[in-house]
């Protein structure tokens, strides 16, 4: 059975930019799962099976839906055990929660900052007027002026 992830993606559906997404792209591939993907844009993204979630990733595997790559990590572990393992049990849980936390304060904060201007260059004109707002929005500042 083919696994379908939900991707996001800008105008170019061949180019998925979610880091989150690409964290359960590498899972799916290290467990060496077949999976199909949708591509999927920002304001796609509610609409995803019956709006289970306001973020990507997604997947669904026949019946069940997981959503948040970390749960779809552990998802992936527990119902395909005879694969490879994605943690090597609990102490490798307990690392990846803790590099994964890091990551978000440390490294996150820069690359979103750094990134902003070019994901709005990368998605359709409606994409780009929400991504702009909402951004816009959360930072308190015009994008050109956050990336300054």
């Amino acid at each position: 059975m083919t696994i379908l992830l939900y991707d996001l993606v800008g105008h170019d559906e061949s180019r998925p930019f979610s880091p989150h997404c690409w964290k359960a792209t590498m899972a799916l591939a290290h467990k060496g799962l077949d999976i199909s993907t949708a591509p999927t844009r920002f304001l796609e993204v509610p609409a995803i099976e019956g709006g289970v979630s306001k973020t990507v990733p997604v997947i669904r595997d026949g019946d069940k839906v997981v959503i948040d790559s970390f749960a779809i990590a552990f998802y992936l572990d527990e119902t395909y055990p005879d694969r490879p393992t994605l943690f090597g049990g609990e102490g490798g849980k307990a690392m990846a929660r803790f590099i994964e936390r890091w990551s978000q304060l440390t490294i996150h904060p820069y690359v979103t900052t750094a990134a902003l201007v070019d994901l709005h260059a990368m998605q359709d004109e409606e994409n780009a007027s929400y991504f702009r707002q909402s951004r816009e929005q959360r930072f308190g500042k015009r994008l050109e002026d956050v990336a300054a």
